[in-house]
């Protein structure tokens, strides 16, 4: 087991899920900088896939229950969410199956072996 690897997997899946609760919770601030570490992980997909599969996997998760949660839990007249926010909510499960797929290409490039 290649533990160096595996904890710098853990660490940006709880960033990617820290930022995509707070791309949610704190508004575009956040969102934008969620994009922007988004982007520069996916630079070197190619030689660390388990990074950005991590912190995809992890803002993918976190925003998608966030966001159906909200839906479940409102029951109408009381309650009103926006349409966008189902639309929103796929676009995180998205996200999450996309690093899920990275991770997978991780695995079979052997790197969490020692």
């Amino acid at each position: 087991m290649n533990w160096p690897v595996v904890l710098t997997t853990v660490a940006f899946l709880l960033a990617g899920a820290a930022l995509g609760y707070a791309s949610l919770a704190a508004g575009p601030l956040p969102a934008a900088t969620a994009v922007i570490f988004l982007v520069l992980l996916l630079a070197r997909f190619r030689s660390r896939p388990e990074q950005p599969g991590a912190y995809m996997l992890g803002a993918g998760l976190a925003g998608a229950v966030i966001l159906f949660k909200v839906i479940a839990d409102c029951s109408p007249p009381s309650c009103h969410y926006e349409v966008i926010t189902p639309i929103v909510g796929t676009v995180y499960i998205g996200v999450a199956i996309v690093g899920a797929g990275l991770l997978v290409r991780a695995v079979m490039q052997r790197r969490f072996s020692g």
